[in-house]
């Protein structure tokens, strides 16, 4: 089904206009944040009352809200914003009813009252206050975290989203990770993040949160539904936060946080020497009350202002290891320039090469050899090591050790800011308007896990993220009459990031004297100098979203007899400008070259190689013979997304015990545009055609190809068409208009008493978008979007001037880095292609949005006053997920000579040979599939009481088993991979592609855990006035011992360790997971770890409880004596068995350990290679992995100055008992302590003034 462009914008013309007239002629709890009370009014025979009287009264506004029972005696409180409120119940001849309420965000407050006959000015006062603890009107699975726990729980960090760990399922909200929220197992992106209905998110990582959120004291309270939600949801989860509002009386508070290594700073086992200086500074103030203007206006009742900000500061460095040139070699001493056999590697003097020998001399200087005249220094090598630190251990050799040692700084600046105005207009009409700003400059250490060594001047392997986000809110309720009411909110919403190296509008390429032909700013790549990393300074890959959101929504409710109807509108328009990664976008210098090696005579003079032990990229450095290379790349998609949707919702108050839920939401969602109509190329397979949106006419135009480029891809074949000759719709992925969404429910009271069971199941259905990452970096790269302009004429025979391979090792050089390199490469000559050197990602035209249908089984009772306990079946199942189809890939190296007996193609088109599609033309050929999904079936129990008497606490289990066949990254990298069947053995896989996608794919997703417990608790201590311990004391002794609090929360969950698939040869031997029972040093390395024999992987057994001649350990200490491999290679060490078909004479100590076999070909030759077939019978299977816990605690100390006024201390502890928690093991079976997966401990100290 198609629908045009104008029936679109008529569309959204009709849902605005919808919005804006019930909004100006007519509430609904919605995702603005707030709450609502409602309930029935009975007589005390169980007779309903229709038209009582009820009024809510906030007690910190003053604002009353009216309302009467219907003829059901049915009463209904909408958005109410939550806080503490007054309820009051009349009816003429009954006795008056008032109790104090309290509403929670997202969340109904039932309240049933029974009026006693009487005056009506008698009162009677409910001193229990009226607030839900178990749910009798909804299936929806979720929480409640109030401004108690907000603020006083121990998270590591003012972030909102570590508060998620207290909701049952949620799993990683981990902050400013690329891995978002996920729960019961679905995949990231089934979620929305709301302030007050503004969405929170940006649409790279699946709806991951903005960079900066709001602070803590911003927020006062938060809900998840996370299973069986309303129809007025777009997502399976929904995280609601509402901010706090002013009220008649000025509030407001200061604080004051930190934390450094003067304190409290824990080693981690990954610190090297000193440990990391740690400096974090956590500070804000917030101030709300009535809008005063002196002599122009007086808010209270009326008008309220809420204004907060939130500062931070921190630098929080880790420790790295790596490798600098030493001392010497940067003043062109190479004498130290030594293998791991000692032996002197010698570097020859390109410009002493003769010409028709090829011979070369050896660099001397100052009678030394291996000694380079130190004015010969190239102006690139001169700029790198002025920037890289002097080693740490200078006698180290940097070619065989780390000589390195130091800080990877991580700095951060950020803030937030949030100011809100709630008006009154009428008694019928209340608004809000709330705007929130948040930005974050963040300078860090990159790849430091490679070994990068941050520069110097703050630039080479450094990275920096500037990000903004703003967002507002308005919403207007108005009410019509006691059984209509209606909410209009309208909200904007932007998230920016841009992540970079140095200073983004600064072409460092143009200053170094480097080739820029495309004039583009960044750091180039300096890589390959002979030191690890290879790549040795980095700039990040320079990206950026800048994502907007734009949101009307009308939410209207009618209460008719025992139904409460609910239905609205959504319209939603999102404009996603992305700059995916711009892969080596400002150029790499590559020093690999034989520019100082000296040929050997013994290799061809149409093949010359060098000479063993001569040569090396750090005198190439030194000297600035080099390679280039500039790839060009797609730049920004300027995207743009909407989603629609109606809804209707019926809340049926079948009977006193019953209510029904019945919803249904259509959801329209029509393809993503792109501003330019440059969208990502096709492919079409009848014609094997590359499928272009626009003309080439306007993509040269644009600046996005050149007629070189696309006349380079036509040289080897490939031909280019438009969508309109493959069949596919203008934007190349069709509408999706049908997206329906049931929602059922109901929940039943098992007894009339106020502790009674309560039963609740529900069912729903609802979609999402997944994340922009998962397909838009490899599509950036398609072809013809990315072309290659380089110069490597020094060693590729296809570039030098004698068509010869390594030019370098037999001329002089005439360009050297910085000083002659700016016209290294030539900006209209792409380089020259081969067969296969093309790649194309691309959608097929049917791409159903992502899909989940979740249900549950709760029963939940109030066990004691303040305390629940739930306990329930949940489960759910996702469709429609994004799996790649690759169906040109070359045919692995061992599955070709098993099944051909032919030796591998050369030639022309040796790349393309041995492709399961095309042997001519293309290359990788991925078609991105709607074909994964997820399964989610579990048990959750959470038994909780909110703070009471001076007690709140909370205990949760749940325990579940997730599966899917899909991204298992948790939302935030590349999608799973179905192959074809060339990756394979024949028959070893299904033909049918659903059946072989199961095999390979649909496996347990061992990011979330099977088991998890959480807790957390607050107590108030036994010491003070009204106490245990100091019942009676006050003045100076009450301000010591009186207000001291504890507050904890932790967890326990289980990990899974991946049974490893390198080697072939299943022993028989079952698989033995041994935990802690034998601990082990590891001595393999000549240094003895500590560890544990986790399983009984492959361990040589030349290695296991083995030493040297001189009696020192060499091996894995402690390994039993029954101890038995469940694997090992197809040749272990000290096999002496001759492998079949292996040649006669060959030597098996030479393959020990090594999965190597011999294939007879056709033509006579018995071919060597490494077995693979591919499909190991361990593919996909797990064992238990180490448990992993941690806790954190805080102690508070409160003292109230006066009325009012309160000063409260904080100690928290992340990590209190520095629990490192170990990684899982290895391949070999050992499990190595030398890493942890959790934080070292840290206290924190913190001070709050609050009046």
């Amino acid at each position: 089904m198609r629908i045009c462009k104008g029936t679109l914008h008529r569309l959204a013309f009709v849902l605005c206009g919808m919005g804006l007239i019930l909004a100006l002629t007519g509430s609904l709890r919605a995702q603005s944040g707030s709450g609502s009370v409602r309930g029935t009014v009975r007589d005390q025979t169980g007779a309903v009352i229709p038209g009582a009287s009820l009024e809510l009264t906030s007690k910190a506004t003053n604002i009353p809200l009216r309302t009467l029972t219907n003829e059901a005696g049915v009463y209904v409180f909408p958005s109410v914003i939550p806080g503490e409120y007054v309820l009051t119940v009349a009816f003429g001849g009954m006795q008056t009813l008032e109790v104090p309420v309290r509403v929670q965000v997202q969340q109904s407050t039932v309240f049933d009252a029974v009026l006693q006959p009487g005056a009506t000015e008698t009162k009677i006062t409910v001193t229990a206050e009226a607030a839900p603890m178990v749910v009798v009107d909804s299936p929806t699975l979720g929480h409640v975290l109030e401004r108690r726990r907000i603020e006083q729980l121990p998270i590591n960090g003012r972030s909102i989203e570590l508060l998620l760990s207290t909701v049952p399922g949620m799993e990683n909200p981990v902050p400013g990770a690329n891995i978002q929220v996920r729960s019961f197992g679905m995949m990231a992106g089934a979620h929305n993040y709301y302030l007050d209905g503004a969405v929170l998110e940006q649409s790279m990582w699946n709806e991951g949160t903005i960079p900066r959120p709001p602070g803590l004291d911003t927020i006062q309270e938060f809900k998840v539904e996370n299973n069986a939600h309303s129809a007025k949801n777009p997502r399976m989860t929904t995280i609601v936060m509402s901010t706090k509002s002013g009220t008649n009386q000025l509030h407001g508070a200061v604080f004051e946080t930190n934390r450094n290594n003067a304190y409290g700073k824990a080693r981690r086992r990954t610190d090297f020497g000193q440990i990391p200086e740690l400096s974090r500074n956590e500070f804000g103030a917030n101030l709300g009350g009535p809008v005063f203007l002196p002599k122009l206006y007086n808010g209270r009742n009326r008008t309220f202002f809420f204004s907060a900000y939130e500062g931070y500061r921190a630098s929080t460095p880790g420790s790295l290891a790596s490798r600098v040139p030493t001392m010497a070699m940067r003043n062109g001493d190479f004498s130290g320039l030594l293998d791991a056999q000692g032996r002197l590697i010698t570097i020859y003097d390109p410009w002493t090469t003769n010409t028709q020998t090829w011979a070369r001399q050896p660099f001397s200087y100052g009678g030394k050899l291996n000694v380079i005249d130190p004015k010969r220094m190239s102006p690139l090598a001169k700029y790198l090591f002025s920037v890289m630190p002097e080693p740490t251990f200078p006698d180290r050799n940097p070619l065989l050790e780390n000589n390195w040692f130091g800080p990877a700084p991580d700095n951060r600046n950020e803030w937030t800011v949030t100011t809100r105005i709630d008006h009154r207009f009428t008694d019928r009409d209340q608004f809000y308007v709330r705007h929130t700003e948040g930005r974050v400059d963040r300078q860090f250490a990159i790849y430091t896990s490679s070994g990068n060594i941050p520069a110097k001047d703050g630039i080479g392997n450094w990275g920096a993220h500037d990000s903004l986000n703003r967002s507002t809110a308005m919403s207007w309720v108005h009410t019509f009459s006691p059984t209509l009411f209606n909410e209009f909110l309208a909200t904007y919403s932007n998230a920016y990031r841009l992540s970079s190296t140095g200073d983004p509008k600064v072409s460092y390429a143009d200053q170094l004297g480097l080739p820029n032909p495309f004039k583009l700013k960044g750091l180039p790549y300096i890589s390959e100098i002979g030191l690890t990393p290879s790549h040795y300074l980095r700039s990040t890959f320079t990206n950026m979203y800048d994502h907007s959101y734009y949101i009307f929504s009308n939410n209207t409710t009618k209460i008719f007899g025992r139904h409460e109807f609910q239905f609205g509108a959504q319209m939603r328009y999102d404009k996603l400008t992305t700059l995916p990664q711009q892969v080596f976008g400002a150029g790499t210098v590559y020093f690999n070259t034989p520019a100082t090696a000296l040929y050997d005579p013994a290799s061809s003079r149409t093949a010359p190689l060098g000479a063993t032990r001569t040569g090396h990229n750090l005198a190439n450095l030194f000297l600035g013979i080099a390679h280039y290379s500039a790839p060009r790349r797609k730049g920004i998609f300027d995207l743009r997304r909407q989603e629609h949707a109606f809804y209707f919702q019926d809340n049926i108050k079948a009977s006193s015990r019953l209510t029904l839920n019945l919803g249904l939401r259509w959801q329209l969602t029509p393809s993503m545009g792109e501003k330019q109509g440059v969208y990502v190329p096709g492919f079409d397979r009848s014609s094997r055609t590359i499928l272009l949106s626009q003309p080439l006419e306007k993509l040269y135009g644009l600046g996005l190809l050149t007629r070189a480029e696309i006349e380079n891809f036509s040289q080897i074949g490939v031909k280019f068409g438009s969508y309109r000759d493959g069949g596919l719709p203008s934007k190349g992925v069709y509408n999706n208009w049908k997206d329906w969404g049931p929602h059922l429910g109901l929940a039943y009271r098992l007894g009339d008493g106020a502790r009674s069971v309560v039963m609740r199941g529900g069912y729903s259905v609802s979609y999402f978008n997944e994340g922009l990452y998962s397909w838009m970096d490899q599509s950036a790269a398609a072809t013809p979007f990315t072309v290659t302009y380089q110069n490597f004429a020094l060693s590729y025979a296809s570039e030098s001037p004698d068509g010869i391979a390594n030019y370098g090792l037999r001329s002089v050089p005439t360009i050297i880095a910085g000083l002659n390199s700016k016209d290294a490469i030539a900006a209209d000559k792409p380089v020259p292609l081969t067969p296969g050197q093309t790649s194309n990602y691309y959608f097929t035209p049917k791409q159903p949005t992502a899909k989940v249908q979740d249900w549950n089984f709760t029963l939940e009772k109030e066990v004691m006053r303040s305390t629940v306990f739930r306990a329930g079946y949940v489960g759910n199942h996702g469709s429609n997920q994004t799996q790649v189809y690759s169906y040109n890939d070359a045919t692995p190296a061992y599955i070709w000579y098993a099944t051909t007996r032919n030796p591998l193609p050369t030639g022309l088109y040796a790349n393309v040979a041995t492709r399961a599609f095309d042997q001519t033309t293309y290359g990788p050929l991925v078609e991105y599939r709607k074909s994964g999904w997820s399964n989610y079936h579990g048990v959750q129990m959470n038994l909780e009481r909110r703070y009471s008497q001076g007690v709140g606490f909370q205990l949760s289990y749940v325990v579940g088993n997730t599966l899917r066949a899909g991204d298992q990254s948790g939302g935030s990298g590349y999608t799973s991979t179905v192959p074809e069947l060339n990756q394979f053995m024949p028959g070893a896989v299904p033909a049918d592609y659903d059946a072989r996608n199961r095999l390979l794919n649909y496996r347990r997703d061992i990011s979330i855990p099977k088991h998890r417990v959480r807790w957390n608790w607050i107590v108030d201590l036994p010491f003070g006035r009204g106490k245990f311990i100091g019942r009676n004391g006050g003045g100076v002794l009450e301000k010591i011992a009186g207000g001291w609090q504890v507050a904890g929360m932790g967890t326990l969950h289980s990990t899974y360790t991946t049974l490893s698939t390198a080697h072939w040869n299943l022993t028989g031997e079952p698989i033995r997971t041994y935990g802690y029972k034998y601990p082990i040093q590891d001595c393999r390395s000549g240094t003895c770890y500590p560890g544990y024999l986790w399983w009984n992987g492959y361990i040589p057994s030349n290695r296991i409880n083995s030493v040297d001649a001189n009696g020192k350990p060499n091996g894995v200490m402690g390994v039993p004596a029954d101890y038995k491999p469940a694997v090992t290679p197809l040749i272990p060490w000290g096999s002496t068995a001759m492998p079949p078909n292996a040649p006669a004479g060959t030597v098996v100590s030479t393959y020990w350990d090594t999965n190597t076999v011999w294939i007879p070909l056709n033509n006579g030759v018995i071919q060597r290679t490494t077995y693979n077939p591919n499909l190991h019978p361990w593919v996909n299977q797990y064992i238990g992995g180490p448990r992993q816990w941690g806790l954190d605690a805080s102690l508070f100390k409160r003292i109230r100055i006066r009325e009012g006024v309160e000063l409260r201390f904080t100690v928290d502890a992340f990590n209190v008992f520095n629990h490192p928690n170990n990684p899982a093991g290895g391949g070999d079976g050992i499990l190595d302590t030398r890493g942890q997966s959790n934080v070292s401990r840290e206290l924190q100290l913190s001070v709050r003034l609050s009046w």
